[in-house]
């Protein structure tokens, strides 16, 4: 029976690069997928972003209208803000169509890829020499074959179209803000570095909890394989204890992985949480600094804070 790696270490990728290349040569046979998927994603996130800017327009003609009204010499003009809120309908209908789009085909290409992933290691596995699977565990194989390739094909669903979406959405709101005022644009940008570290400090230190947790399910799958496949050498010898003392050793590691590395990853939820409002209180302040010296600019904060707040609803990579 295979003992595995020993216990605690973490194994260093031996060609991360290389493995980077072979994973984006499995990705090419999907490229025009992809560029679906991609476009897909940049017109919903463009469509999604201009929403709250035709809705600053219902706040405008409201504004104007009770003005008219205060002024005596008209009121709102509700035709308007119709014709608004029927384009704004359309607008996150088509958003949303895209983003259905962008899900269906996406889904297709990660369960396509982990197909032909797992075709090409049950080939490679039939051409291994025998001394490869003496050092390795039946369940620690398996786990590759299984736990590995299901993860891996997770993080693709999610990391390209969350990638393209957080980028496109960045770059279009910031646009839109300095379109607004350029001001509060600049007060939304110095607070954006000090949340993009915190959720870089999070991550830093959750990436070593998630690399255990993986180790160590193989290590378990491996461990329970290993003995109930061979469970009369283990009673004839009276390996009963050690065996169990080598799960819970095992069980035990994984356990502290796995919750430590859940617990850090949801704290990026909390920094955003903190930094956001952080940037209501800056905003409010200075919102209201402007207001006293311009008054044109007293309707432009609801509308601002609507396309901002876009930002903070973005799902970001964390691990």
């Amino acid at each position: 029976m295979g003992g595995g790696p020993r216990a605690g270490f973490v194994e260093k990728p031996k060609n991360f690069k290389g493995t980077l290349k072979k994973l984006f040569g499995y990705l090419a046979k999907f490229r025009v997928m992809i560029a679906v998927v991609v476009v897909c994603a940049i017109l919903s996130t463009i469509f999604n972003i201009i929403g709250p800017k035709i809705l600053g327009n219902i706040t405008t003609e409201i504004y104007a209208g009770v003005m008219r009204m205060i002024a005596g010499t008209g009121g709102i003009n509700f035709e308007v803000i119709q014709k608004t809120v029927l384009i704004l309908f359309s607008i996150y209908v088509i958003s949303a169509a895209f983003s259905y789009i962008q899900s269906f085909v996406m889904v297709g290409v990660g369960q396509k890829f982990t197909y032909s992933l797992r075709k090409a290691i049950s080939e490679k596995i039939n051409k291994l020499p025998i001394q490869y699977f003496d050092k390795k565990t039946h369940g620690e194989v398996l786990s590759y074959i299984t736990n590995d390739v299901d993860t891996i094909a997770q993080n693709l669903n999610q990391s390209i179209t969350q990638l393209i979406t957080s980028l496109t959405t960045v770059i279009g709101i910031l646009i839109m803000m300095i379109t607004i005022s350029w001001q509060m644009a600049l007060v939304a940008v110095l607070v954006l570095p000090v949340s993009l570290g915190l959720v870089m400090l999070v991550v830093s230190k959750s990436q070593k909890y998630f690399k255990d947790q993986q180790q160590y399910l193989g290590h378990v799958n491996g461990h329970i394989e290993e003995m109930y496949s061979n469970h009369e050498l283990v009673k004839v010898f009276n390996g009963e204890e050690k065996s169990i003392e080598q799960f819970t050793k095992y069980n035990d590691t994984l356990y502290k992985s796995s919750w430590k590395s859940q617990f850090l990853s949801r704290l990026n939820a909390t920094d955003y949480g903190v930094c956001e409002q952080c940037w209501l209180c800056d905003c409010m302040y200075y919102g209201w600094i402007l207001r006293k010296s311009w008054r044109d600019y007293g309707w432009k904060y609801p509308e601002f804070y609507s396309i901002y707040e876009k930002i903070y609803a973005t799902n970001y990579p964390t691990c």
